[in-house]
């Protein structure tokens, strides 16, 4: 497991959500910490990420990364859930407080105000739950908040160790040459092996797909996070060998990793790596331009942008005008500038999903609209599919399952 963030930083959250949860804890009711057992509880819940930050803070392995797992689960656990309980004791002391004020203006009241149906009660109506028993279940009722923020994040850490699946994704396209269509792709992207997953789920996953029979393979980036994984992974897909070959681009990682070291690994490999090129394929009667762009590695804003837009035009350049032109690009923001120069179809991966999903899409969509995170999108005539990746480098998947697409290209 990498940490989402370095020790300082995580050491700050741990702090601040260990201030939340305590504050909640009091304000929440103190009666449902007033058991040993209760307490006990909370105190592990908590010391968990505190033993987790002080072996990573001792810099040894394996403990240092030990340290890192403990802290970051339980964090993952822990700050859903304490956010969750602060809003739960927030609700809880508003309605003890809207509960109090009712009660004083029904003591306030004139006698001569009161209606009848107050001065004498039937025997048969029940008489109202004590007012401490109603505490009780208003306290009941808001544990299910943080229950439940803490039961999701153990399921989406539960979930990231799952064999990713092969979804069948439908790509259509007016006038597509008649030998193209039922072209197979697969996608594999994201797979940093040596972090959640090795060579061998590489293989397990090429042999699920074998029977399946695709005619391409293309990698687009962030393969390996361990060095000697990468050739191994090459070789492995390169094994398949589709009719139409493998081709791979750059993605972030081969750069974080050193591109020193990584492009040598590609180049020294039998699948061809596309930076800033393309290749042309035939395809019966029909020509397949296959290009990959480079990953300009800055993280965000203009210069981001400004680089993809330069890599996706030097791929575009000698593409055959008769030609499906299909682009690799490891960041999905190269869509706009592909469908601006006239790519039919581009790959992308990168995001992970937001490794959090709601109804087959990305939960973090509606935050980011512009960041194509997962799955089918279309500019024009133009078409996208993001994929969730094969790994991950933080093990967490919620909603949103690793995959390796098989990309079916269709005539609309």
């Amino acid at each position: 497991m990498l940490p989402l963030l370095p020790l300082t930083p995580t050491t700050h959250i741990f702090l601040a959500v260990l201030a939340l949860g305590a504050t909640s804890a009091l304000l929440l009711a103190r009666e449902l910490f007033r058991r040993r057992a209760a307490r006990a509880l909370l105190g592990v819940a908590y010391a968990i990420p505190a033993v987790g930050l002080a072996l990573w803070d001792a810099g040894r392995e394996p403990w240092a990364g030990l340290g890192v797992r403990l802290a970051w689960t339980a964090l993952v656990v822990l700050a859903p859930a304490s956010a969750l309980l602060f809003v739960a004791a927030l609700l809880f002391r508003g309605l003890t407080a809207l509960g109090a004020l009712r009660r004083a203006l029904r003591r306030a009241r004139p006698a001569d105000r009161v209606r009848p149906a107050d001065r004498v009660r039937p025997a048969a109506q029940a008489a109202p739950a004590p007012d401490g028993s109603r505490r009780a279940l208003i306290q009941a009722s808001l544990s299910f908040l943080p229950a439940t923020a803490a039961a999701a994040s153990l399921r989406g850490l539960a979930a990231a160790p799952n064999e990713p699946r092969v979804p069948l994704v439908r790509m259509r396209f007016r006038d597509l040459h008649p030998d193209l269509v039922g072209l197979k792709i697969l996608q594999l992207s994201d797979l940093h092996l040596g972090v959640s997953k090795g060579v061998e789920h590489l293989e397990a996953t090429l042999a699920r797909v074998a029977p399946l029979a695709p005619d391409l393979i293309v990698l687009t980036g962030d393969v390996a996070d361990d060095h000697g994984q990468l050739r191994a992974a090459l070789d492995a897909v390169h094994r398949h060998r589709p009719r139409l070959g493998i081709f791979a681009c750059l993605g972030n990682h081969e750069y974080l990793h050193d591109i020193r070291r990584t492009r040598p690994l590609y180049e020294q490999s039998p699948v061809p790596l596309l930076v800033d090129r393309g290749t042309t394929v035939a395809v019966g009667g029909a020509r397949l331009y296959i290009a990959g762009a480079d990953d300009p590695v800055v993280l965000g804003g203009e210069a981001l942008r400004s680089a993809l837009e330069r890599s996706v035009a030097r791929c575009g350049e000698g593409a055959p005008e008769d030609a499906f032109r299909l682009l690799l690009c490891h960041r999905p923001e190269g869509f706009p500038f592909a469908a601006r120069r006239g790519f039919h179809l581009t790959l992308a991966g990168h995001t992970h999903g937001g490794q959090i999903g709601l109804f087959g899409r990305s939960a973090l969509e509606s935050i980011w609209p512009d960041e194509y995170l997962w799955g089918t999108y279309a500019r024009g005539e133009s078409r996208l599919y993001t994929t969730s990746g094969f790994g991950h480098w933080f093990p967490f998947r919620l909603g949103c399952p690793t995959e390796a697409p098989l990309l079916v290209l269709e005539r609309a």
